[in-house]
């Protein structure tokens, strides 16, 4: 999935939404396997500094491996809510993907605020999982496994109540946008055909779903993918805020 032109656009969407500078000091909160981190480390060059963290160790080990050629980007394991770093340390601190999955967002966005200097900048990107617009021709089913897959986050609806979020946490927000990823088509190289690899097996068994209904749900899709009836939107959401 994070190999998809869709992610691929996505990383360069974020990138141009705010202005790296060689030679800053980047956090990567919920780094992943580094793909994003790496590209910063591009902009920021050998005299800056990219530090991604993750909590999963197969993730950071994909990640250092995929940026050994650049010391200068480092991975770690640690906890958003937790950042094991000094205040006032980093030029930007990035999160995509991260918070709509903690149970204590306010707190993460307290050490985003923390670790970050005078006039640094957050960018933090989530999903708004009821944006999804997925064609089907059972509509019945499709609400009920896409309101089950909506347990795989904590706060599967968390664009909504960021920007207020943000701004009690004392940054001053600066530009809010949106990242769709369109799937008019339908390509096994999408974002939207692995989507439905990590939904089938995650349903499977949840809220009456069974296997053979998440897999008939799959199926669908994929045929009518084969037949020109395929159609998949779903909207990310960027927030890039400064620190006074």
């Amino acid at each position: 999935m994070y190999i998809t032109p869709d992610l691929i656009e996505q990383r360069k969407q974020i990138q141009q939404a705010f202005a790296v500078q060689p030679g800053d000091q980047i956090l990567d909160v919920g780094s992943g396997p580094g793909f994003l981190a790496g590209d910063i480390g591009e902009s920021v060059g050998s005299t800056g500094w990219v530090c991604g963290i993750d909590i999963s160790e197969p993730l950071l080990a994909v990640a250092k491996a995929h940026c050994a050629h650049q010391p200068w980007v480092e991975f770690f394991s640690a906890e958003a809510a937790t950042l094991p770093f000094p205040d006032g340390h980093f030029d930007a601190v990035i999160s995509t993907q991260v918070l709509e999955y903690l149970p204590d967002v306010n707190t993460a966005l307290n050490e985003i605020y923390r670790v970050l200097r005078a006039g640094g900048h957050a960018v933090i990107l989530d999903t708004d999982w009821d944006s999804i617009v997925w064609h089907t021709t059972n509509r019945a089913r499709m609400n009920h496994i896409l309101t089950v897959w909506d347990d795989h986050t904590t706060d599967p609806r968390l664009p909504r109540t960021l920007a207020q979020r943000i701004h009690k946490v004392g940054f001053q927000v600066e530009s809010q946008q949106i990242i769709p990823i369109f799937n008019p088509h339908f390509d096994t190289n999408t974002f939207s055909n692995h989507l439905i690899d990590l939904i089938v097996p995650f349903v499977s068994g949840r809220q009456g779903v069974t296997s053979a209904e998440a897999l008939t749900w799959a199926q669908e899709l994929r045929q009518l993918g084969n037949q020109g009836d395929y159609f998949f939107s779903l909207n990310r959401y960027l927030f890039i805020a400064k620190k006074a």
